[in-house]
């Protein structure tokens, strides 16, 4: 005992305990500034780590360091050749002290500055970086044969949907995730991208009868591995290991991931590997959103359902297409298109009443056939069974805003930008919502991020035009219009648009030529048109056209009734509002008009 108390004595006479604590707040602050400062200057994740690992390896060599040597008013010297008066020792305790609370009072700063300043803007990343929020990576083929790449795609994306059921757990979608599939980068960087603290990523290898997965969870956060696991098994076992995966993943974050749409314990719901490999194909093509691949999934998703007429999720599979396909190919039209996805989404509700694909499915199609509040009720029974549906939440948003509820779709889009910030869709569907509601610029910015990743995504080169237009920046405008015609294989169009505007050719020809054009006739390249039949409504008021306008908006919302309720949203609609046809097209459409009280009583309308 008397050795150990004067060791101690000692410890505190050679100031090693104050040489600890200053050594432990400078390398807290260090960090700290590392990971707050680093990104700014686009300095990799990697960097952070590195100055983690040498401030801890560096701990020991500054305690042995004060044991020898000491800072003294008149420099480092040696702890043999300091004089040990006592006026000396407590000159010396005291600047350290000093520089201890210094340093201790820059790290309260700096961490108030991170809580209160550094994280203020929440933007599309509010809650990420939480431990119960994960990504996960498409597994990598190592099956050797590039034709499997679709059903490495599939486990990844089949354990994404079953850690999607769980309440307490964010996951990014697909679109997103998968973004960065052949991609170089390291998961903090993905993990920072997505918004998110866990990373799930592995390898499929399948020969034969046998497949061999392996997966491995990542705290991105820390860059250690959480979890890893390899299953051999056969080819028929391919369901179950996607549970187990999910399972043992949700025991490692403390999910719970029971819940329904389990039938038979695979969250498959088939026993058929033939049926399953064939939904694979289908469901990825489905993400594409493009005519040809939409039809490739249709043939697919039939095929699978031939081959397990009980599948619900091949049933459901359908739905989505024939649900969408109307508004990419003018091969089906708008009616037919609601009944085939209305007629497969039942009846995969007959085989798995808990099956969110088809519920969102009837959602959108009921948003189509104007029947609002049902709509609303199905989307959110479709989150309520998969709380990370990016496209529920995107639905229900779209839903909302031609309900005339633009701040409660502007709500559900950034949900859904949350969890699929890289999806090309949503993030049309969220600048489209904030021209909604007059935030030109910030629609502008929305589609600008995701050009940055999809160059020449048609709807967002759209919307940016238009913005531009309303902003009065014809230059602009036309770059992202003509991007947009050399995306969709057209040319002409755009120039005609910037000359009459500019003022150099007929506004009125050009505004009678577009008032004349059927509905959805961007889907067919024979009609030569690129825009879409909101933006054309837009552009005809915009062009000084408020009677051709109307009478566009009238025909196109008797007719259908597609898209005219994305249209009247549009402030752009303020000069034609008050007019009585306006009205009567709101009550055709079935939807509320959130401006028409305030601008019919400047107006002094009735």
């Amino acid at each position: 005992m008397p050795s150990t108390t004067s060791f101690l004595a000692e410890l505190q006479r050679r100031n090693v305990h104050r040489a600890a604590m200053f050594y432990a707040a400078a390398a807290w602050l260090l960090v700290q500034v590392a990971t707050q400062v680093f990104p700014f200057f686009d300095i990799p994740n990697s960097t952070v780590r590195i100055v983690v690992i040498a401030v801890v390896i560096g701990f020991p060599f500054a305690l042995l360091f004060s044991w020898f040597y000491e800072w003294t008013p008149q420099g480092i010297k040696l702890e043999s050749e300091i004089d040990r008066s006592q006026s000396v020792t407590r000159q010396t305790g005291k600047t350290m002290d000093r520089w201890i609370i210094a340093v201790l009072g820059l790290a309260v700063v700096v961490l108030l500055a991170n809580t209160f300043v550094l994280r203020k803007d929440p933007g599309t990343a509010r809650d990420a970086g939480t431990a119960r929020s994960i990504a996960v990576l498409p597994f990598v083929n190592m099956s050797g044969d590039a034709a499997n790449e679709y059903f490495s795609d599939g486990v990844s994306e089949e354990i994404l949907n079953v850690l999607a059921r769980a309440p307490e757990l964010r996951v990014a979608a697909r679109t997103s995730s998968f973004s960065f599939k052949g991609k170089t980068l390291e998961i903090p960087d993905i993990a920072q991208a997505l918004g998110v603290r866990m990373v799930l990523e592995g390898s499929v290898r399948k020969q034969g009868e046998r497949v061999r997965i392996t997966a491995q969870l990542i705290d991105a956060g820390s860059g250690f591995h959480v979890w890893s696991q390899t299953y051999d098994r056969k080819l028929e076992d391919i369901f179950a290991i996607q549970d187990e995966i999910a399972s043992a993943i949700g025991k490692e974050l403390e999910v719970k991931l029971a819940g329904p749409g389990q039938a038979g314990g695979q969250s498959t719901g088939t026993s058929n590997v033939a049926a399953y490999d064939l939904y694979l194909r289908g469901i990825a093509l489905w993400h594409a959103r493009r005519p040809d691949t939409l039809w490739q999934a249709v043939e697919l998703f039939e095929q699978a359902t031939a081959a397990d007429p009980t599948f619900a999720a091949g049933h459901a599979g359908l739905a989505l297409v024939y649900s969408v396909l109307p508004a990419y190919s003018a091969r089906m039209g708008f009616n037919e298109g609601l009944k085939r996805s209305t007629d497969e989404a039942l009846h995969a509700l007959a085989l798995d009443p808990a099956l969110p694909e088809a519920y969102a499915a009837l959602g959108n199609n009921s948003a189509n056939s104007r029947q609002r509040l049902t709509s609303d009720a199905l989307l959110r029974r479709a989150i309520l069974l998969r709380p990370s549906f990016a496209t529920a939440h995107q639905w229900l948003g779209i839903n909302q805003f031609t309900s005339g509820q633009l701040s409660a779709a502007l709500a559900s889009l950034e949900r859904a930008t949350l969890l699929d910030p890289r999806s090309p869709v949503i993030a049309e569907n969220h600048a489209f919502s904030l021209l909604t509601l007059g935030r030109v610029a910030e629609a502008a910015q929305r589609c600008e991020q995701l050009l940055a990743i999809v160059p020449e995504h048609p709807s967002c080169l759209q919307y940016l035009g238009l913005a531009r237009l309303m902003q009065g920046d014809l230059d602009s405008a036309k770059t992202a219009f003509e991007r947009m015609e050399a995306a969709q294989g057209h040319s002409g169009q755009t120039q005609a648009l910037i000359d009459a505007f500019a003022g150099r050719a007929d506004r009125h020809a050009l505004a009678l030529k577009w008032a004349a054009l059927p509905f959805n006739s961007q889907a067919d390249p024979a009609s030569g048109n690129t825009l879409e039949d909101q933006v054309i409504a837009a552009l005809l008021m915009m062009l000084g056209e408020p009677k051709l306008a109307l009478d566009y908006i009238e025909r196109i919302a008797i007719e259908t009734g597609a898209s005219m309720d994305w249209a009247v949203m549009l402030p752009a609609m303020d000069p034609i509002r008050c007019e009585p046809r306006f009205a009567a097209v709101i009550q055709n459409l079935k939807t509320h008009d959130p401006y028409a009280a305030k601008v019919c009583a400047a107006k002094g309308a009735p």
